[in-house]
């Protein structure tokens, strides 16, 4: 008889109705994380929204534990958070319940780059996909701008675009996700041109200017300037410029990193067409200074690309603001050709800097 009532018993669970009848605490699932989450992808900078109110367990749930795969986690049921970069993200939660025992669910979440491109006679910044659609527009309070790049200052990600402003020059802060202006900076002289980053030691904000034709280094936090090179510094540090055009026509401005140092300047010199590569050597100790020294030969661009209004990398390619054709055009950095693709179709009247989020 007791081998009767066991087989009875396992009939009646497995069709799924002993709950009914002996309880569900007998034979409930256990503690079960369940995840929501809107949108699952998107372009940078995505905001998502994160729910773990479905989750189950022996009296409630007790605990959520949220990571996003950027290092920061959250113990609220549901919230918001923006991802600042590109990549794809494992979204992970793990419950507890009232009994003590847990669950862990994860969702991959994929943010795409965005390109943010200026408009020299609108004031205005375009966020677009890496297909030319445009996915936000912020007019700016300030005219004419110029470069853009993105910096982490005060703990967030910002915005920071060059003005000439009629002759106001200006450098501005711009929150990224709603386009507001956080600060309004002069900038460093009369022909404020392009914008770039260095995220490593020491980091700063580097900047180019077509008047004065020089480079600054600036504070992220204030755009104090904490130095400035000018032709005559390169023609005595650098023999690739002691005879030719240099910081004349300024065309482009990036950073690029380097392993277990502090990266790369990549200048575009519109006059003559060529790409340099600068190194930036920090200094080593309290009375010496941050130094750039050009390294190697340029490399001359393709002639169908000018007049040019920006550069940056991306994917291990240069990518480059063709004014008169209205395109981003993807560019082989160690041989200045066109690879074919190219990024079209976006609004304004006079392309300026790009900076692609990533």
């Amino acid at each position: 008889m007791a081998n009767i009532v066991r087989l009875v018993l396992a009939v009646l669970l497995l069709l799924g109705i002993g709950g009914g009848i002996f309880g569900c605490a007998l034979f409930s699932g256990g503690t079960q994380a369940v995840i929501e989450i809107t949108p699952v992808s998107g372009v940078v900078p995505l905001t998502i929204h994160y729910s773990g109110s479905g989750s189950t367990g022996p009296s409630g749930i007790t605990t959520y534990h949220w990571t996003f795969g950027t290092g920061e986690d959250s113990y609220t049921e549901s919230g918001y958070y923006t991802y600042e970069h590109a990549g794809v993200f494992t979204v992970t939660l793990t419950v507890r319940a009232g009994d003590g025992s847990t669950a862990t669910k994860s969702v991959t979440v994929e943010v795409a780059p965005a390109v943010w491109i200026t408009d020299t006679n609108l004031d205005t910044l375009y966020r677009l996909s890496m297909d030319g659609d445009v996915l936000d527009s912020f007019h700016l309070p300030v005219g004419q701008p110029q470069g853009v790049t993105i910096a982490e200052a005060d703990g967030a990600t910002w915005l920071f675009i060059a003005c000439k402003n009629n002759g106001n020059q200006r450098i501005v802060r711009v929150d990224p996700v709603t386009g507001n202006v956080t600060g309004n900076y002069p900038a460093p002289a009369q022909s404020p041109r392009n914008l770039t980053y260095a995220a490593d030691e020491p980091k700063r904000i580097w900047h180019v200017d077509g008047l004065s034709r020089k480079l600054y280094g600036m504070n992220r936090t204030n755009l104090q300037v904490l130095g400035s090179f000018g032709q005559n510094y390169f023609k005595s540090t650098s023999p690739q410029v002691g005879n030719v055009q240099f910081l004349w026509t300024p065309a482009g401005l990036d950073w690029t990193p380097k392993n277990n140092a502090s990266g790369y300047l990549w200048y575009l010199e519109g006059e003559t067409r060529l790409l340099y590569k600068i190194r930036i050597i920090p200094r080593y100790d309290i009375m010496s200074g941050t130094q750039l020294e050009i390294v190697g030969d340029p490399v001359a661009l393709d002639p169908y690309l000018f007049p040019t209004a920006g550069i940056d990398f991306y994917a291990g390619y240069l990518w480059v603001v063709d004014i008169a054709h209205h395109a981003i055009v993807q560019v082989d950095a160690d041989t200045g050709e066109p690879t074919g693709t190219k990024i079209t179709g976006f609004p304004g009247a006079l392309p300026g800097g790009i900076e692609i989020q990533q």
